[in-house]
C-alpha cells in the first residue's frame, strides 16, 4: 500500500517527502528558548525602567528639598522676628510681673484673676526701652542657635553614627535612632548652653536696669570671674533632662503608634504634633528651672530677693516652684490664669503678693 504525506497544499508519496522525526522537538525548543530570551529582555527593560523611575524620583526629591542653608536662614529670621515674645516668656519664667493681675471671667463664666499677657509685656518694655529694647539678648540667642546647628552632629559624625544601618528588628531600629538623636541633642545643648545663660542674663537686666552683661565678651569675662567655667553651665542639667524627656516620649509613643497602627497615615503628622506638644508641656517645669538657675545668684537683681530666692541646686528650685504653684509660669503667654495656690500664698514675698 502506498503511503502519502501532506506537505503544504500538495500530497506526496512517502518516498518523495523527507520526514524529520526530531523537527517538531527542535522547533519547540527554539520557541521555548526564544520565549525565555524575550522574557529576560522584558524583565531587563522593566528593571531599567524601574531604576530610571527611582532616579527620577530621587531627582524630584532633591529638587523639592530646599537647601539646608536657606532653611537655617529662614528659621533664624523667624526666630529674630519672634524674639520679643521669647523675651517676654523669659521674664515670665523668672517671675517678673511688673503689672498687677486683673479680674475677668474665664471660659465657663467664672470670675478669675488673670495675669498680663505677652502683648502687655511688650508694650511695657517698649515704653521704657523703645523698640530696640525688645531685642535685648538677640545676638547671644542667635549665636547659640548657630553653634547648635553647626556642631550638634559633630560627635555623631566622629563616631560614624550619622547614617545607621536599618536594623531588621523594629525595636533595635528604634533604640539606634533614639540613641543617635540623644547624642545630637546632648552635644548641641552642651556647646550652645553658655550662650543661653548669657542671653537670659541680658534679658533679666531689664528688671534691675543693670548694664553688666551688655556684650558677649564682657558677659563671658563677668561669669568666669564670678563663678568660674562652671558658671557658664548653670541650669544645664534641667534643660538637658527636659529635652531628653521630650525626645523619649515622642519617639516611644510614635513608635508604638506606628507599630500597632493606632493612627491613620493621613493623621500621622497631626498626631505627632499633638504628642510633641503634650511631651513639652509635661517637662515644661524643667525649662522654668533652667531659666531660673541661669539667673539665680548672679549679679542681676532678677536673680536675688525679693524677685527670686538664691537656689543652691536645681532640685531645690524645682521643689520650691512646685510648692508655690509657679512651675508652669510662662507656659501660656496670652491667657495666664492666676492659680489658687498663688492666691492662697499671698504672704509669700516671692509670689503674687507684690503684684496685687
Amino acid at each position: 500500500m502506498q503511503k502519502y504525506c501532506k506537505t503544504g497544499d500538495k500530497t506526496m508519496a512517502m518516498d518523495d517527502c523527507d520526514i524529520d522525526v526530531f523537527g517538531p522537538r527542535i522547533e519547540g525548543g527554539a520557541a521555548l528558548l526564544a520565549n525565555r530570551e524575550l522574557a529576560v529582555a522584558l524583565r531587563a527593560d522593566g528593571d531599567e525602567a524601574e531604576e530610571e523611575n527611582r532616579a527620577l524620583d530621587c531627582v524630584e526629591t532633591v529638587r523639592a528639598k530646599p537647601n539646608e542653608f536657606w532653611r537655617f536662614m529662614l528659621r533664624m529670621s523667624l526666630g529674630a522676628v519672634m524674639h520679643p515674645y521669647e523675651y517676654a516668656k523669659i521674664l515670665m519664667q523668672l517671675g517678673f510681673e511688673p503689672m498687677p493681675a486683673v479680674i475677668s471671667t474665664n471660659w465657663l463664666g467664672r470670675t478669675t484673676l488673670f495675669l498680663p499677657s505677652a502683648n502687655h509685656y511688650l508694650r511695657y518694655i517698649r515704653q521704657i526701652d523703645g523698640v530696640p529694647g525688645l531685642y535685648r539678648g538677640l545676638i547671644a540667642r542667635v549665636m547659640g542657635s548657630t553653634v547648635y546647628a553647626a556642631f550638634s552632629g559633630s560627635l555623631v559624625n566622629l563616631l560614624g553614627w550619622r547614617h545607621l544601618e536599618t536594623q531588621t528588628h523594629p525595636f533595635r531600629n528604634y533604640l539606634c535612632n533614639m540613641l543617635r538623636d540623644a547624642l545630637i541633642l546632648t552635644t548641641g545643648l552642651a556647646i550652645s548652653h553658655p550662650f543661653y545663660v548669657i542671653s537670659v542674663r541680658q534679658m533679666a537686666q531689664f528688671v534691675g536696669r543693670e548694664v553688666i552683661y551688655s556684650s558677649l565678651k564682657g558677659s563671658v569675662e563677668e561669669i568666669l570671674q564670678q563663678a568660674g567655667p562652671l558658671g557658664l553651665y548653670v541650669g544645664f542639667v534641667p534643660r538637658l533632662l527636659s529635652d531628653l524627656g521630650v525626645l523619649f516620649c515622642t519617639s516611644t509613643l510614635s513608635a508604638l503608634c506606628a507599630r500597632f497602627g493606632l493612627f491613620n497615615s493621613r493623621r500621622r503628622e497631626y498626631n505627632s504634633v499633638l504628642i510633641q506638644f503634650g511631651a513639652v508641656m509635661l517637662f515644661y517645669p524643667l525649662q522654668v528651672v533652667g531659666a531660673c538657675m541661669a539667673c539665680s545668684g548672679s549679679a542681676v537683681a532678677a536673680g536675688a530677693p525679693p524677685y527670686m530666692p538664691v537656689y543652691g541646686q536645681w532640685v531645690d528650685c524645682l521643689s520650691d516652684l512646685v510648692v508655690r504653684g509657679d512651675h508652669y509660669r510662662g507656659a501660656f503667654m496670652f491667657r495666664r490664669v492666676l492659680s489658687k495656690v498663688q492666691v492662697q500664698r499671698s504672704r509669700d514675698p516671692f509670689t503674687v503678693s507684690r503684684l496685687m
